[in-house]
């Protein structure tokens, strides 16, 4: 499921930007929810306090309080992947509106055909990159970005635990962690046991088959997958370094 934000002190404007993202997204069977706010205040608050985060987020320039290029940097320092889309009545940006890497700019009034092309590009985007988690825990949709995440372990066979990167208190679910493994990035997420995943962002140290995480725990790797973990680690570091 995707999450969408639209943050418009134009009631109006919102109601119709909603409406054309109901339909198309709607025609491509994709699931979303939208949430709508006045001012980039009450925005912001959201994003501080829920467990979620939004994927795509439509920001409208010119709002009273705390304009959108404001919103936008303030959000910036809370989650560097999602796609903010910045909302405007005019066609000259001002070089402050591209320090939070945009992702597109929309022109009033909103074209049925530009938000269109917008969604599906932001759609191929987010799942090219595959940067969040999707799961269900009573009844709860979570959606983790995968900077949050530094370990998926099995427990018992039937239950999954996610331990964050943040101090908030492990997550912990019934699940298959095979079915799990099979949503995760894998150029960051390494199976490293039977029931233990990592995140090789978090990795602290490797020492002989024993891997050292940032939060002070240390996880095993077994036999059968050394030359596995050997190869996605190199690559990893390759990756991070440039080679």
């Amino acid at each position: 499921m995707y999450k969408i934000a639209l943050c418009d002190d134009e009631a109006f404007q919102s109601t119709k930007l909603e409406k054309m993202i109901e339909v198309h997204l709607s025609e491509q069977n994709i699931e979303f929810e939208i949430d709508i706010y006045e001012q980039g205040e009450s925005l912001l608050r959201a994003i501080k306090q829920q467990t979620t985060v939004y994927q795509i987020i439509f920001l409208d320039i010119e709002m009273s309080g705390i304009n959108g290029i404001e919103t936008a940097k303030k959000i910036r320092e809370h989650d560097e992947h999602v796609l903010l889309n910045y909302i405007t009545s005019y066609d000259k940006y001002s070089l402050a509106s591209f320090e939070v890497s945009p992702f597109r700019y929309l022109l009033k009034p909103i074209e049925k055909q530009k938000i269109n092309f917008l969604l599906d590009s932001a759609i191929e985007k987010i799942n090219l990159g595959n940067h969040y988690l999707f799961f269900k825990s009573n009844r709860r949709q979570y959606q983790l970005c995968h900077d949050q995440i530094i370990m998926i372990s099995s427990e018992k066979g039937r239950q999954i635990r996610i331990e964050l990167t943040s101090e908030e208190q492990d997550i912990v679910f019934y699940g298959k962690i095979k079915e799990l493994e099979q949503t995760l990035n894998l150029l960051i997420f390494v199976k490293v046991n039977h029931g233990t995943i990592i995140n090789m962002n978090c990795i602290k140290s490797v020492e002989d088959q024993l891997i050292h995480l940032i939060n002070g725990k240390s996880v095993s790797i077994s036999r059968g997958k050394r030359k596995q973990f050997s190869e996605a680690y190199n690559h990893f570091i390759e990756r991070s370094i440039g080679i």
